[in-house]
This record gives structure tokens, sequence and C-alpha cells, in this order.
């Protein structure tokens, strides 16, 4: 038998929000909602063992962004592409803020790249919270 604690492996999967966008959401598809938390993990291997962290050449974990946002469906993370990143930098220049813990963020999913049908495009919008509030 392995060290492996797969009860508390399964329990710390289910307490993460779910992914905001899954594989089959629709263009039109929009998620909106409070940013309650901003922060890096451990990105997953793609088409890897359950739990298997991708790593760089140096054999370090390579870290993703994650964005936490309290939906009117319950929490839902955001794991931001370079192109939902664009969108985001976009309504973030447009609102004259910086990005916070606190603000609403919304991010509307518009469909495929016609150069590359395997990249998704997007739209974002950003409500700051009050003026010298909030976390970065």
């Amino acid at each position: 038998m392995t060290g492996i604690d797969y009860g508390q492996r399964f329990k710390a999967a289910a307490a993460k929000p779910p992914s905001a966008f899954g594989k089959n959401a629709t263009p039109g598809t929009t998620v909106y909602g409070r940013i309650t938390e901003i922060g890096e993990q451990p990105r997953l291997k793609f088409n890897g063992a359950p739990g298997e962290v991708q790593k760089d050449k140096q054999g370090n974990p390579v870290m993703q962004l994650f964005i936490t946002l309290d939906t009117p469906a319950g929490l839902r993370n955001l794991y931001p592409t370079p192109r939902m990143e664009r969108a985001i930098g976009t309504a973030l220049s447009k609102a004259g803020a910086e990005f916070q813990v606190g603000a609403t963020l919304s991010v509307t999913f518009t469909g495929t790249d016609p150069a590359d049908d395997r990249a998704r495009l997007y739209t974002a919008v950003y409500t700051p919270t009050t003026a010298g509030g909030g976390e970065a």
C-alpha cells in the first residue's frame, strides 16, 4: 500500500470551485460575479495522470493563474488563457482601475479564433470596488 491519502485528495478536489468555462461552453456564454480570490497554483498536465503537475524543462512546476468568482450559481474558477488575459486587460484599461478582490468581473466567450479553431476569444467587463479599497 502507498502513503497517498486518497480520501484527502478527493476532499481537496471536491472543495475546489468548478471551472467557469467547460470544454462544452458555447459562444455567448457569460460568467460574472464578485472576485473573491486571485492566485496561482500548479498547472495540471494535459492528458496526465490524475493530479500530475506539468513541469518546465528545469523540472519546476508550471504555475497558472486562477480567479475565483462568486457567481449566482456559486463559486467558479476562471483559468485565464492569454486571450482571456488580453480581454481582462482591455476591461481594466477601460475601467481605469487595478485588478482587486471585491471588484466585479464579467467574461463572455465570444467564439473561436478564425486563425486557430482551438483558440477561444473573450470579451470582459470590469467594475472596480469603491476607490482605495481591496487587495491586489
